[in-house]
């Protein structure tokens, strides 16, 4: 998540909020469950690219830690989302990413890039303003 303005910027559609998947996760997980799949997506958004590795026993401990989950209703939690396409697992490697993340972090980066655009050529026009004057 990045700070902005003193808020904090959430990179996805707050729409999230009332899928499928957050429905069946709220269903069969309850409240508890339904806060894991919100620091799930937390956790995808503080990764490189957005892609979580899922491929050895200790990276789902840790998961599971972090989610404050027992393994179980980790792993359970996982396949939810996996289920529901909110997770995949581009060419069945051992890692898991959100379509809606990865999407939220390029539109951010987008964001980002136009602005630094913008400043560059303001920065360009006021030199030249600067050197014919």
């Amino acid at each position: 998540m990045a700070t902005r303005g003193g808020g904090v910027y959430f990179p996805v559609d707050a729409g999230f909020c009332d899928t499928m998947v957050a429905r069946m996760i709220t269903r069969r997980l309850g409240a508890e469950g339904f806060a894991a799949y919100v620091r799930m997506l937390c956790c995808l958004l503080n990764e490189p690219g957005g892609r979580l590795p899922l491929a050895m026993d200790d990276e789902w401990e840790v998961l599971s830690e972090r989610l404050g989950l027992p393994l179980g209703t980790t792993r359970e939690l996982v396949s939810l989302m996996e289920h529901y396409g909110a997770l995949v697992r581009p060419d069945g490697g051992g890692f898991v990413m959100s379509p809606q993340v990865s999407a939220g972090l390029a539109a951010r980066e987008e964001i980002v890039e136009k602005r630094r655009a913008a400043g560059r050529a303001s920065g360009e026009a006021r030199r030249r303003k600067a050197s014919d004057g």
